[in-house]
């Protein structure tokens, strides 16, 4: 497994332990793994960016999951993002391959499909991208989703991706999590870009997914581990319902939203304004998603996700967020 300190791979992790089998992680740097996940894993090191470091990683492993990426719409360092996100991921299959492994999951990112020019008519695991893409972050994810893809080997080399959609967990930092978390604050004085689809996924539904796609998945199939989905203005009522905390009456206009995106590489990193700006180019993704529907996945992979109600209580329940679990995702 790759990933496995980021906010998707602590919630993958128990999952992958509840199928019985050893697990092996790729580290990177120096390891932020907690004490009870460094008893249950092997530990191997190596640098998607240096695809020399992944020589035997795989060795023994019948089956890769991959959910490691250089996140983020930010404009920087775009050449170090492709040699992770698309280069890294190319190599990991090589590596895969080469050592005789059956099975490969790509974590991926359900934007990478649900972004197009018709914004009303939802899209499925079968939709095919548009082409055009406001973020290259998302360009690569697809990139990364179609190498992939094009691996599978009926028989031979089951190649699959599991994309979620906005993950929203208790202790996790993530950008929904961060937005819920100002709401119930206090702290989010207007209505942020409330005609925006969010096809939403409980960290637990993300590790259930990959887990059933490794037992029943299909190789060459694209699956969504997502759960409902709705309109970004849709939430501002739940949590008002889930919390007590009114919701904020204003509406911040999107073009206002998009122009302080422009700010974001300049915020310092942990700074109160930084939580609430959006990057530009993540705005404008956000503005092109559509619905998502997942009756593959649900049939295929026998998947009955968390309901966001649940989810959402769980997650006003747990309180403020860990910081350490945000720093290592």
């Amino acid at each position: 497994m790759t990933g496995a300190t980021g906010a998707l791979g602590r919630a993958l992790l128990p999952e992958l332990t509840a199928l019985g089998a050893p697990i092996r992680v790729l580290e990177h740097q120096m390891s932020s793994l907690l004490p009870r996940e460094r008893l249950l894993c092997e530990r191997v090191h190596g640098d998607l960016a240096k695809p020399g470091t992944l020589r035997g990683a795989v060795d023994g492993c019948d089956v890769v999951v991959h959910a490691a990426a250089r996140t983020g719409f930010a404009r920087f360092a775009r050449d170090t993002q492709r040699r992770i996100n698309v280069e890294g991921t190319e190599a990991l299959i090589r590596e895969a391959e080469s050592a005789g492994a059956r099975v490969f999951v790509l974590i991926g990112y359900a934007g990478t499909v649900q972004e197009r020019d018709d914004t009303e008519t939802p899209v499925d695991e079968e939709t095919s991208p548009e082409g055009r893409y406001e973020s290259e972050y998302v360009r690569m994810k697809y990139e990364a989703e179609t190498l992939t893809l094009e691996a599978n080997r009926a028989g031979v080399f089951r190649s699959m991706v599991v994309s979620p959609g906005v993950v929203l967990h208790p202790g996790a930092s993530t950008i929904l999590g961060g937005l819920v978390q100002a709401f119930v604050a206090g702290e989010l004085p207007y209505r942020l870009l409330p005609e925006v689809w969010l096809a939403t996924s409980d960290g637990s539904d993300v590790g259930r997914g990959t887990a059933s796609a490794i037992e029943r998945g299909h190789g060459g199939r694209r699956y969504f581990a997502t759960g409902d989905c709705f309109r970004l203005g849709d939430l501002y009522t739940l949590l008002g319902e889930h919390s007590g905390v009114a919701p904020p009456r204003r509406r911040l206009p999107d073009l206002l939203v998009e122009e302080l995106g422009l700010l974001t590489p300049v915020l310092p990193p942990h700074s109160f304004l930084r939580q609430l700006v959006l990057p530009r180019e993540l705005v404008l993704h956000l503005k092109r998603l559509a619905p998502v529907r997942n009756d593959r996945t649900r049939s295929d992979l026998q998947f009955e996700p968390t309901p966001f109600k649940t989810t959402l209580a769980s997650v006003i329940g747990a309180g403020p967020l860990d910081r350490r679990a945000g720093e290592s995702a």
